[in-house]
């Protein structure tokens, strides 16, 4: 019992790190649809023109907390008009429909762990989707239980599908062939990818998975969340993008002591060892770029939003020489 205030404490606080910016910028509604509508054009324009193997930022935004700027994680990868999704964060399903890369094009689904900003719209798509022309022939992968996880959603989801595919009159939608992945090694290869993955460090959420998609042209990688780990680097050698998360962890202290001081119960050695156990700071997220040897550093999954681009790159840049994009949702890489 001694544990339990600590723990609720701790939860409380991270939600109103990440969530506290979304409160001043409640006014920008309409400036922010404004904002998505054009990120949208730039994104179908970019994909209309684009040759060669495409990376979208779905979702940059760490933490699963709605109405945030950043949506929460997700990204798209499209080669010879087949598309791969890694990580389904709420918003998913919005932000692939936003790209105009269609839901037939949809191949596989992967989770790099079931953390619900990572996870939650997983179903959601799947089903969604199918309405949009989704095939039946969709694969997932992703760590333990996901099997079961997709089972569940299916049943769940059983009666929604049944009257849909009565009124559509089409096949009703059944469920996927899912793999489960709980070490490092090959994951799939078709006629357009080779996928591997590597374990990394979430605790206590294990496993979680970072993963690498190898192109005919162009090889991304993805740290998922994790703490700075020599693995990621060994995984991502030599690709040409590597997406890694990035946390500004003396910005995350200076909010958690100013809410301390005004009152909130909690530790800030608590929150913080739970934020250093489990994420990486943009600095390390630099060295293990450069570690790596990749051409392009995408720092995502960033936290707190109240960091500007400019110091982002600033603290990448201590190690990594290459380039460096600080990512936002619907850019096109």
């Amino acid at each position: 019992m001694q544990n339990a205030t600590p723990l609720v404490s701790r939860r409380n606080l991270l939600t109103g790190i990440l969530a506290a910016p979304a409160l001043a910028a409640a006014g920008g509604t309409i400036a922010h649809a404004q904002d998505i509508d054009a990120a949208a054009a730039r994104a179908n324009a970019a994909l209309k023109s684009a040759k060669g193997t495409k990376l979208v930022l779905l979702g940059t935004g760490a933490g699963p907390i709605p109405g945030l700027p950043r949506r929460m994680a997700a990204n798209l990868m499209v080669h010879n008009e087949a598309a791969y999704v890694l990580d389904c964060g709420l918003g998913v399903t919005d932000q692939c429909a936003r790209t105009g890369i269609p839901f037939s094009a949809l191949r596989s689904i992967f989770i790099t762990h079931h953390h619900p900003d990572h996870n939650i719209e997983y179903g959601p798509l799947l089903v969604i989707g199918w309405t949009s022309g989704l095939r039946q022939a969709v694969r997932a992968y992703g760590p333990p239980p996901l099997m079961q996880m997709t089972a569940d959603y299916f049943r769940s989801a059983k009666p929604t599908i049944d009257f849909w595919a009565e009124d559509f009159r089409i096949p009703p939608l059944q469920m996927i062939e899912v793999q489960e992945i709980s070490s490092s090694g090959p994951v799939m290869q078709d006629n357009n990818v080779k996928v591997t993955s590597a374990l990394v460090q979430h605790p206590p959420v294990t496993p979680a998975l970072a993963y690498r998609f190898d192109f005919p042209d162009r090889s991304i990688a993805f740290s998922g969340d994790t703490v700075a780990l020599e693995a990621v680097a060994q995984m991502a050698k030599g690709a040409d993008v590597l997406v890694h998360e990035a946390m500004d962890f003396p910005a995350i202290e200076l909010f958690v002591r100013q809410q301390i001081a005004a009152g909130a119960a909690g530790s800030v050695e608590a929150v913080m060892a739970h934020m250093r156990a489990d994420h990486t700071s943009a600095e390390d997220a630099g060295r293990i770029a450069q570690e790596a040897g990749v051409k392009t550093l995408v720092l995502s999954h960033i936290g707190p939003p109240t960091v500007s681009d400019a110091a982002w790159q600033a603290a990448a840049a201590r190690y990594f020489k290459g380039e460096i994009i600080v990512g936002h949702d619907l850019a096109v890489i």
